[in-house]
Parts: structure tokens; sequence; C-alpha cells
């Protein structure tokens, strides 16, 4: 007898570990940073995920994935650079969103998903549309990359880049009123290292580029920026 197989039930799984990322501080920034972080994240098998990207609900239907989460944006602090001087920080916040992903085939993916309580009074919202790609090189090693973009409403952009007549007169930039658009586009690429069924290290970059109204703000002093990621993590 062939041909079938019996489909596996979901299973309670979770992962710890360890992640250093070079980027920089703040978007837009041309200072550098450093940060070296623990990760924890755990998923059971009803769809209800928590962990370093939030807490929230999966629902699968074929190949569309869906769900609700709830995050954090982490602000902006003034005294992170002297070009933000004046600016005044903007305070970390709760964020409400909703995602979905839907496989294309042959490793190919579409993606997108929605962010709003963001930013000065909560009232910054994110949209967000990707394209990724998927795929096995061998028995230890995957390659995963995405390219996506990011629009943002103008709550958001004026808490981020924009410039009140308040922040004016303390910080010398010019009044800088952005309007709704793209915030960014990026390219990623990962590889990860199976070192063994529990182990595994994952090494990434990301390209991201500035755009719009974000692009021309006044405390932007770099346009276009590359991160990278080191994470260790160990599957339970």
């Amino acid at each position: 007898m062939g041909g079938a197989h019996a489909q596996q039930a979901p299973k309670d799984g979770g992962r710890v570990g360890l992640v250093a990322i070079g980027g920089y501080e703040y978007q837009g920034s041309d200072e550098t940073r450093t940060l070296v972080l623990p990760t924890l994240d755990y998923t059971w098998a009803n769809g209800w995920f928590a962990g370093i990207n939030g807490v929230g609900r999966q629902w699968s239907t074929g190949a569309l994935q869906y769900g609700l989460k709830l995050g954090v944006d982490m602000g902006r602090e003034e005294g992170r650079s002297s070009a933000l001087r004046g600016l005044g920080s903007v305070d970390a916040s709760a964020e409400l969103g909703g995602f979905a992903r839907y496989a294309l085939g042959q490793g190919f993916a579409a993606k997108t998903s929605l962010r709003a309580g963001s930013g000065v009074g909560n009232k910054g919202a994110l949209w967000d549309l990707g394209l990724e790609y998927g795929q096995p090189l061998g028995a230890s090693w995957r390659l995963g990359s995405e390219l996506s973009v990011t629009y943002a409403n103008a709550d958001y952009l004026q808490s981020y880049f924009g410039v009140t007549a308040q922040q004016a007169q303390a910080s010398g930039y010019a009044v800088y009123t952005p309007s709704a658009g793209p915030r960014d586009v990026s390219a990623r690429v990962a590889l990860t290292y199976l070192i063994s069924p529990q182990w595994s290290l994952t090494g990434g970059l990301r390209h991201t580029q500035l755009l719009g109204d974000a692009k021309d703000a006044p405390m932007v002093r770099k346009s276009s920026a590359n991160s990278a990621l080191l994470a260790l993590n160990y599957a339970f």
C-alpha cells in the first residue's frame, strides 16, 4: 500500500537562544550600535505563541496562515544621539496588529502585517508587504531571504521623522511635517546551520533604504543602512 501519509498534529515547542545585532542608534542614524540579547519563543499546538516578537494567536487554512498579535514598539530615546537633541523621546508602547502569510510554492511566500499603537499619542500605524523565499541547502543548511516595503501613516512619521514648532526651537531644525507614505524598503538574507536536531546557528544581513518623506527628514544622517545578526538557538 503506498502513497498515503498521515498528517502530523501540531505540537507544543519552543526555542531559547542568544542573538547579537549590529545596527544603528536610530533609523536614519550614521552612528553604529551593537546589542546582545537573550531570546525565548514558545508556540502551543492550538496556535497561541509568545516570545520576543509578541504574544498572539495563529490560524492555518491550507497554504494560508493568519493571526493577531500584541507586540511592543521600543520607541526612541532622545539621549541616544546628539542628532536627536531637542526632539524629545518617543515612549515605548504596545502595538496591536494582524498578519497573514500565503505559501506560493517552490519556497516562495507572500506576507503582510498591520501594526497600530506606536509613536506619540499611540496613533502611529505601519503596514508591511513582503515576498520571502526559503530553501534547504542539503541536510544541515537552510537559506532564507525576503524583500519588503513598509508604509507608515502621518502620525508615525511625525513621531519619528517630523519636527514640530516646539521641537524646532529646541533642536535648531526647521519645522518638518511628513505625509503618510512608504517609510522604507529592505532586503534580507539569512543562512542557518543545523548543528544538531536541537541546536542551530543563524547569520543574517539586511539592507534598508529610507523612502519618501522619511528619507528627507532633517535628523536623517544616513538614508541607507546595513545591519547584521548572529543567533544561536536551542529548540525544545
